[in-house]
């Protein structure tokens, strides 16, 4: 068990979500959605927000569950040699890529999108969430990457899926409320050089986090 990952990078995990969450590519894909969801027709704030709500669920159902089986999986991975440094690689790669030094092309997974929210409402709402929480925003998937090794790293069934819940709420509380206020991504847009800049913190601090993990464990 790795000691680095703690308790004490809870925190830090959800502000990764935040920082994830306020992504260039995250909001809009996400205004859009629930857009979607709600359909052409006036659809009130209160509205607004249970289709917000439900989509978030679904989204951070669907990241929890995968930090519960990233976990499973540093369970069984644990004692075999190198693991920690395959870990560390994948999180030096994931923070290039955040950084902008790696290509990045993935597809925004449309087809999946089409077909969830195909049956409207809150349902609907929720079934987008999750293909949302990995293929729908490509910009915030090395993030998640390295979250999930984090959480294969500390190899608790617990610990996995609490982490993943953490990121995934963080994550969702900017989906939320450019879902309710969809005035919001207005302002938003004007703090993009912020967000960037954070987003290039972040990114530092996965590649530093990869290479304690080659080097010192």
């Amino acid at each position: 068990m790795v000691p680095f990952v703690n308790e004490l990078t809870l925190g830090a995990v959800a502000i990764a979500g935040l920082i994830a969450g306020l992504s260039p590519c995250s909001l809009p894909t996400a205004a859009l959605v629930v857009g979607y969801v709600g359909g052409s027709r006036e659809t009130s704030r209160f509205r607004c927000f249970l289709l917000s709500l439900s989509f978030v669920m679904g989204l951070s159902i669907a990241l929890a569950s995968l930090g519960l089986i990233a976990s499973g999986l540093g369970t069984l991975f644990l004692n075999l040699p190198y693991i920690y440094t395959v870990l560390g690689i994948i999180m030096v790669f994931m923070g290039l890529i955040v950084m902008g030094v790696l290509p990045w092309h993935i597809g925004m997974g449309q087809g999946m999108i089409n077909a969830a929210g195909s049956r409207g409402g809150m349902i609907g709402a929720f079934l987008l969430g999750i293909p949302f929480a990995v293929i729908a925003s490509p910009c915030t998937i090395p993030i998640t990457t390295a979250v999930l090794a984090l959480a294969a790293a500390k190899a608790n069934l617990f610990f996995g899926f609490f982490f993943l819940l953490l990121y995934a709420l963080g994550r969702s509380i900017p989906l939320l409320v450019v879902g309710t206020f969809t005035g919001v991504i207005k302002s938003l847009s004007k703090s993009q050089p912020l967000l960037q800049a954070l987003q290039k913190f972040s990114a530092l601090v996965l590649v530093g986090l990869g290479i304690y993990f080659i080097f010192f464990i």
